[in-house]
């Protein structure tokens, strides 16, 4: 639901403002790059933050396997980010003060409360799966002999981890 509503907002501000997919021209990247030098590293330091969160995915291939993230992440993952990302770029050409929030700004006035309600779920949900990450990826530093050993319990009889 979190990802098909990003996908939706940002699809909404694109349809409203088409003129953002011409960044989908690499000269626009190598302009900016050669222009702005600075502005340009710290840019691109931000553009690596954006995809951080993979690591989450990472770590829950223990869970679900290769193929499932993968899938997951090539069919909703990155078309809803993208989408999203685009969505605030058409916002901000159109209305440069929406810089102040535009991912709320995406959103009509009557579903910011609702927005706001979802975004928070999802992130309880993300940091649940971070949590599992770290006892997966803990659990295996353990057996390889990189940490020493420790006692592990699991608190369900069905789920390990």
């Amino acid at each position: 639901t979190w990802f098909l509503i990003l996908a939706g907002l940002g699809l909404r501000s694109i349809i409203a403002n088409p003129e953002v997919l011409h960044a989908l021209n690499p000269m626009w990247a190598v302009h900016f790059f050669l222009e702005y030098k600075t502005v340009s590293f710290i840019a691109l330091g931000a553009v690596v933050l954006s995809i951080t969160g993979v690591e989450a995915l990472y770590a829950d291939m223990g869970h679900f396997g290769k193929f499932p993230i993968r899938l997951a992440w090539f069919t909703v993952v990155l078309p809803s980010l993208t989408l999203n990302y685009f969505g605030q770029g058409a916002l901000l050409l159109k209305n440069p003060e929406a810089i102040k929030n535009p991912f709320f700004l995406l959103a009509p006035d009557w579903a910011l409360i609702p927005l706001l309600i979802i975004a928070a779920l999802a992130t309880v949900i993300a940091s649940q799966a971070v949590i599992s990450g770290v006892f997966s990826l803990t659990r295996q530093a353990v057996r390889l002999g990189y940490l020493s050993p420790m006692r592990i319990i699991h608190t369900s009889e069905m789920e390990s981890g």
